[in-house]
Formats: structure tokens, C-alpha cells, sequence
């Protein structure tokens, strides 16, 4: 009895340490490979959605983090104790999110996809932090798939300088959509710090034992610098060397230097280090500023830009106009700005509608007020801090290279962008080291909770992938001019696409084509909430005339010719509508067709030629008036 007790207490001890092999293989298996995932969202599209570039990677987004979910799950309940240590980089971003929540206009729900994606990463910030807390060996992994993500599209971007033609391999022809130029270089300048911290940290390791981790990864950071270097060569834009340069060199003195000596330095040459920093700081305003003067109207576009969001920040400094709501803002702001006597000529020649506002911060300001602009930065921040403070020089300085390049880009209203962002913060932040005390400390089951949260949050989005599947096939009947067939079918999407203006111009195409004017109008409506194009204008004035509301059609085009007053194919439509024989107005006529002959088209082609023939033939016409 009793040698058979021992050898089934033996047999149990076995399955338990099996059990507990077997359970820890399949977490660690699950967390690197859906963090492998996730980082690799730069690669995803899917063109067999509509918008498959942003859509694809929304959809991507949605299915790797649930995929995440289920590794942080396991860990979190395949484990003795949770290890999650709560930091102020935790409480900030969760005040972010508070703000986010509370700015935000419920009953217009401008951007749900938008507000959900914030909600979704939030709970992957706190499911990477669980996850790299009690499994350290995922942090360099990470970084190698961070290095990789860098190296791909470097080697697309050389050959695509070398040889512009249209490269048919399927990777690179997913770059070559899923990026435009300036993000796509922007990315590999965010990457660069972390290759070449890598780099510099095995620079001792042994070069010829090939099959170690840290040779490997010492040639792989060789590959990746050399490559990204190579590619920024050929980008003159001022803004993204430097972010590239400045991010290099925080990486090298760190390394060489060390946090501790600089510190000291400081402390002993308190006065030169803070008029040092001034200079610094003036420096590198000057350059950006100056590398997009020097793009002559690109420029004057981008300064202006950020000057009417600044205007517009003012006028909302506190609670801000909650997210979405930048491109209609922008354009009251800008229409108003322009009938001032400070606004000059070159501006309004060069003004435009943007979705962004080209400088993320100015952007975070006006939707979320300075409060959540200060809330953000101070994320930013501390993250750095905690990056020094944990050693992990090159993650800190892939931070600071995106926060250089959030200055005069766009980036963070791109979900690649944000994984990659929320990768780079989480194992700055995240404590690679263990001890008992802070042991005491950790919350139980936070990234738990995380993971629940985004399980429910993929369920409320578990059918954006058939909606915009859906939302192809009904581009091509439109594509077709199949308008009837497809003007039924775009109104049933209404519900799940109604923050798309893509889509609300293509269904009001529909509705006007088949005259269903009053529902086109509705649906612009809803789209100039959403964006300030005047094509929008446009199509509204056009389906106010066809029901013969000549006044509502007017005063369309009159508020899109105060937000472009140089935008010259306004001033035609406004003199057909004078023409109008139920709106025969011969002194506006005149007015406005004299603004149009006389304006500048950037292109001339035959379609204008014979716009300006339309209205010279009307001039011509004695009888006009009479």
C-alpha cells in the first residue's frame, strides 16, 4: 500500500510539473505570437474590403488583440499571483481616456470606430503590461519584431528610389498601399534609435558564434541600421532626420555616457544646461518650421494650418471638441479667419479643408482641450522617464523620435503608429527587474480585467469586417453606375457606415442619380459634420437646386467660397445657379463669373477650358438679363 501511494504521488508529481510546463509554453507561445502579430500590422490590408488599407488593419487590430486577450487570460489564471505593478503612466493614460470619454459628443457620435479603437488601446496597454511583467523573455522578442517591421519597409524604399516602377511582390506591394510617403518615412525614422541600440548594446558579443541570440541580434540591428540609413538618405525632409538624428544621439550618449554622469553634469551646470536646452528647443521649432517653408505652398499650407488650430484651441481650451469633430471646426474657424484684414492672399490661395491637423499635438489640444493635451504629454513623458530609469534606452528613443516627428505629421491617426507606440511605452515602463517588496505591491488580475474588457469590445465590432465587405461589393455596382440597384443597399449600411464620408457621398451619388434628392441631402448633412471637402459642398448645392431650394443651394456654395475664397470651380457653379431662370440673378451672375475668369487654375485641361468657354458663351449672350 504504501510503495503504491509513493508511486501514485510520484505520477501526480509528474502530471502537475508537465501540467505547469505544458501551461506555461502555451502562454508565452500565445503572447508572442499575437504581440508578433500586432506589431506586424503595418503589413495588413485586405482589398477585398472597402478603405482596404485602414479597414484591413482596423480588422487586424480587432483579431490579434483578442488574440492577445486569450494569452493574457491564460497567464493570468494559469499563475500563482498576478505580477501587474500599478505606475503613474498607468493612472495618466487611464485620466486620457477619462477625457477622451467625457469630451466626447454621444449624441452626434462623430467617430465610433474611433472612440471604440481608443477604448481597445487602453486594454492592450495594460494586457502588454501584465504580459511583459511576468514574462521578461518577451521584451527582446518584441524588439527584434519591432526591428524587422523597420527592415521591410527600408529595403521597399530603397527599391523604390532605385527603381520606381511598381514592384509586384506582394509584400512590398501591401507597403506601397498601406503607408503615403511621409508617414512611411516617419516610421522607419521611429525605428532607427531602436536598431541602433541594439546594436550598441551587443557591440562586445562574440561575432562568429552565429547560432546566440545576442550575435544575431547584433547583426539584424547592423542590417536594419545600415538599411533605414541608407532609405533616409534619399529623404531630403528636414523634419524626419531629424527626429532620426536627435533620437541617434540621445541613444549614443546614453550608451556611452550613461543617465548617471549626465545627471551629475547637470546638477553642477544647472544654469548652461537650462539656456542650453532654450536654444535647443528654439533650434529645432526653427528647422521643422523652415524645412516646411521651403516646400514653398506646401509650407504656407502646413503654417497656416497650424495657426487656425491654434485659433480654434482658444476657442475651446478647456473641454476641447471632443474627437471627430477637427475638420468642421477647423473650417468655421478658417472661414472666419479669412474674412479678417490679417488674412493674406498667398493664404487663402494656398488654404485647404485637411482632415488633420498636421501637428498632433495642436490636433490633441483642439479635440481634448490643454487638459488632455497636458495629460497626454505628460504620458509621453514619464514613459521616457521610466524608459532611463529601466535601462531601455533604445525603446525611450524611439519615443522621443515619434513624439519629434508628431510635430509636423500625422501619425497618431494611424492605428500602426499607435501599436507601435503602445509597444515602445509599455517596455519602457514595464519593470524588467523582480523583487520581493514590489512583489507586496502588485494588483491581482488588472490585465485580467483588460482582457475581458477587450473580448467585449470585439463582440460590439465582431461585424465590421462583413460591413465592409459589404460596403466592396456595393462600390463596384456604384463604379458601374448601377445607382438603383445600389441605392437600396447603401441605405441599409447607414447605421454602420454613417461615420464614413466616403460612403455618405458615395449613397447621396446614388440617391441624387435615382431622385431621391431629399435622402442625398440628409446624407450630406450628416458627411459635412465629418469633413469640410468642398465636393460636399457641391453635391448638396446640386440636389438644393434639383428640388428648387435655389436659396438653400446658394448659400452652400456661399459658405464653401468663404472657406476657399480661391477655390475657382465655386464661382462657376454659383454663376449657373444665377443663370437659373426660376433664380436669375444678372449682378451675381456677373460677379461671380468675373471671379471665376479671372482666378488662376493650378491645371488647365479641356474640362476647364470649356467651363470657361460655358461662361464667356453666357457673357456673350445679349439677351442674359433682359
Amino acid at each position: 500500500m504504501k510503495s503504491g501511494s509513493f508511486l501514485v504521488i510520484v505520477h501526480l508529481y509528474i502530471s502537475v510539473i508537465i501540467m505547469n510546463n505544458f501551461f506555461s509554453y502555451l502562454r508565452l507561445l500565445l503572447l508572442a505570437t499575437s504581440g508578433m502579430l500586432l506589431l506586424c500590422i503595418i503589413f495588413a490590408m485586405n482589398p477585398e474590403l472597402a478603405d482596404g488599407t485602414l479597414s484591413g488593419k482596423i480588422c487586424w487590430f480587432h483579431f490579434t488583440s483578442l488574440l492577445l486577450a486569450g494569452g493574457v487570460l491564460l497567464m493570468e489564471f494559469t499563475t500563482k499571483k498576478s505580477r501587474f505593478i500599478f505606475s503613474l503612466p498607468d493612472a495618466l493614460l487611464l485620466l486620457l481616456f477619462g477625457i477622451v470619454l467625457v469630451s466626447y459628443d454621444k449624441d452626434e457620435n462623430l467617430q465610433p470606430e474611433r472612440f471604440l479603437f481608443i477604448a481597445q488601446l487602453v486594454t492592450l496597454w495594460f494586457m502588454l503590461r501584465g504580459a511583459l511583467q511576468a514574462h521578461q523573455e518577451l521584451r527582446p522578442f518584441f524588439i527584434t519584431i519591432i526591428i524587422f517591421t523597420g527592415i521591410v519597409p527600408a529595403i521597399w524604399g530603397i527599391s523604390h528610389t532605385i527603381n520606381p516602377a511598381p514592384i509586384t511582390h506582394p509584400v512590398f506591394r501591401l507597403l506601397e498601399t498601406s503607408l503615403k510617403p511621409e508617414p512611411f518615412y516617419g516610421y522607419i525614422a521611429v525605428i532607427f534609435p531602436v536598431c541602433l541600440n541594439t546594436l550598441l548594446r551587443f557591440k562586445n558579443c562574440d561575432k562568429i558564434a552565429l547560432w546566440k541570440s545576442r550575435t544575431f541580434l547584433f547583426y539584424f540591428s547592423i542590417l536594419g541600421s545600415t538599411l533605414i540609413i541608407t532609405t533616409l538618405i534619399f529623404k531630403t525632409d528636414q523634419p524626419v532626420w531629424l527626429a532620426a538624428l536627435l533620437s541617434g544621439i540621445w541613444v549614443c550618449w546614453m550608451r556611452l555616457i550613461g543617465w548617471k554622469q549626465t545627471k551629475e553634469a547637470i546638477q553642477k551646470h544647472i544654469q548652461l544646461f537650462a539656456i542650453s536646452s532654450i536654444i535647443l528647443f528654439v533650434a529645432i521649432t526653427a528647422v521643422i518650421l523652415v524645412g516646411n517653408i521651403q516646400k514653398a505652398q506646401a509650407g504656407d499650407r502646413r503654417l497656416l494650418i497650424w495657426n487656425i488650430t491654434t485659433q480654434a484651441i482658444m476657442e475651446h481650451p478647456v473641454t476641447g471638441i471632443g474627437i471627430g469633430g477637427f475638420p468642421a471646426t477647423y473650417a468655421k474657424e478658417q472661414s472666419a479667419y479669412f474674412e479678417t484684414d490679417t488674412a493674406s492672399s498667398k493664404e487663402k490661395q494656398t488654404a485647404t479643408c485637411p482632415q488633420y491637423a498636421y501637428n498632433e499635438y495642436l490636433q490633441i489640444g483642439l479635440e481634448l482641450g490643454i487638459t488632455g493635451l497636458l495629460f497626454f504629454i505628460f504620458w509621453l513623458a514619464f514613459s521616457l522617464y521610466y524608459g532611463i530609469r529601466h535601462r531601455q534606452i533604445g525603446t525611450s528613443g524611439g519615443i522621443l523620435a515619434l513624439g519629434i516627428f508628431a510635430l509636423y505629421s500625422y501619425p497618431l491617426q494611424l492605428p500602426t503608429y499607435w501599436v507601435l507606440l503602445l509597444f515602445l511605452t509599455a517596455i519602457c515602463v514595464t519593470n524588467p527587474k523582480h523583487n520581493k517588496q514590489r512583489a507586496q505591491r502588485s494588483i491581482p488580475y488588472i490585465s485580467a480585467i483588460a482582457a475581458i474588457l477587450t473580448c467585449i469590445l470585439f463582440y460590439g465590432q465582431k461585424d465590421t469586417y462583413y460591413t465592409y465587405r459589404e460596403w466592396k461589393t456595393l462600390q463596384e455596382l456604384y463604379h458601374n453606375q448601377e445607382y438603383e440597384q445600389a441605392a437600396s443597399r447603401y441605405a441599409g449600411l447607414f447605421v454602420q457606415l454613417y461615420h464614413r464620408t466616403d460612403f455618405l457621398y458615395e449613397g447621396a451619388e446614388c440617391f441624387y442619380k435615382t431622385g431621391q434628392h431629399d435622402i442625398a441631402i440628409k446624407w450630406l448633412d450628416r458627411a459635412l459634420k465629418l469633413s469640410a471637402a468642398p465636393e460636399l459642398y457641391y453635391a448638396i448645392a446640386e440636389n438644393e437646386k434639383a428640388i428648387k431650394q435655389y436659396r438653400k443651394a446658394e448659400s452652400y456654395l456661399l459658405e464653401i467660397s468663404r472657406i476657399l475664397p480661391e477655390q475657382g470651380y465655386t464661382y462657376f457653379l454659383l454663376a449657373k445657379l444665377y443663370t437659373n431662370p426660376s433664380f436669375l440673378h444678372p449682378d451675381k451672375f456677373h460677379k461671380a463669373a468675373k471671379r471665376f475668369i479671372a482666378y488662376q487654375l493650378s491645371t488647365q485641361n479641356n474640362i476647364t477650358k470649356e467651363m470657361k468657354e460655358e461662361i464667356l458663351q453666357i457673357i456673350r449672350n445679349w439677351n442674359f438679363g433682359k
